[in-house]
């Protein structure tokens, strides 16, 4: 696959991860699987690298405070008590980690929801690209400023559309992103990393589209992440796509699955993602 429809690919990107319970912590990085990881270059992230950098007077209360509420952010008001206790804080302490990853992951879940090619979107993708480098400068070797930095590159895409994003150059800062955010651990989110990854194939555009590759990513994600619904939501597009014997049927079956699955993990994202498969399921 060429550059320049690579390019495309990273300029239309959904963000998988903008909606996947961003704000918990995240864990111990994994060994990539030999067999399916990609390759990716080895010095993207440096070794070690300094501890995370917080303000010295913050308190771990307004933490524990945003992540209750993150759980509800979906909820009357919330978002908006999200982004002042957010924005309290980046002001006081702007090159923190905590304070920058906070912030990317909630600009990046509101700028999901905004449409393509809207000047919100744009704006949106730009501050949780931004906030999530400042997160990568203070802790290097967490996944979380790498993930939601490449996130927040591809809404940015998304909102400027796909020609300002190639005059930019934007794919290599995306792929350099993810790619980082896949190497610290591919199984971050419930392995929104890897859904991410897989869906880049999906958005090529023809003739140059993927969907096998897609397919083959996705079901890695799906064997060690059951329970993600994006990435059964993301496959049934891929397969419908495809159209080889059997695979449409596949693609019903699991928009079926994500559409009856009791859910109880993170609401908001199942609230989001149960509404793109009832939209899905109307047009198919």
């Amino acid at each position: 696959m060429g550059l320049a429809c690579r390019s495309a690919a990273m300029a239309m990107l959904v963000a998988a991860s903008a909606a996947s319970g961003q704000g918990q912590p995240a864990g111990p990085p994994r060994p990539a699987d030999a067999a399916s990881a990609p390759q990716i270059p080895p010095d993207i992230v440096p070794p070690g690298g300094p501890k995370p950098q917080e303000h010295p007077g913050a308190s771990a209360d307004w933490m524990g405070t945003w992540d209750d509420l993150w759980k509800r952010r979906d909820g009357p008001g919330i978002l908006q008590e999200l982004e002042r206790i957010t924005q309290e804080h980046v002001a006081a302490d702007p090159n923190g980690f905590e304070t920058n990853r906070r912030q990317a992951a909630l600009v990046a879940w509101e700028a999901d929801g905004e449409p393509d090619g809207s000047e919100d979107k744009a704006a949106k993708g730009k501050v949780a690209w931004e906030a999530g480098d400042k997160a990568i400068q203070a802790n290097p070797g967490d996944v979380r400023g790498h993930y939601f930095s490449g996130v927040g590159v591809g809404l940015y895409s998304e909102g400027v559309g796909i020609l300002t994003a190639l005059s930019q150059g934007l794919e290599g800062k995306f792929r350099e992103r993810l790619l980082a955010a896949l190497r610290i651990d591919k199984d971050f989110l419930d392995g929104a990393p890897q859904v991410v990854w897989g869906r880049y194939f999906f958005k090529l555009p023809w003739p140059k589209r993927d969907p096998e590759e897609s397919i083959r990513v996705l079901r890695d994600a799906l064997r060690s992440h059951p329970g993600n619904w994006r990435a059964k939501l993301y496959l049934a597009e891929s397969l419908y796509l495809n159209q080889l014997e059997g695979q449409q049927d596949e693609a019903h079956a699991l928009v079926q699955q994500v559409l009856d699955a009791p859910g109880g993990r993170d609401p908001p994202e199942e609230r989001r993602i149960k509404e793109m498969a009832r939209k899905w399921k109307s047009k198919h």
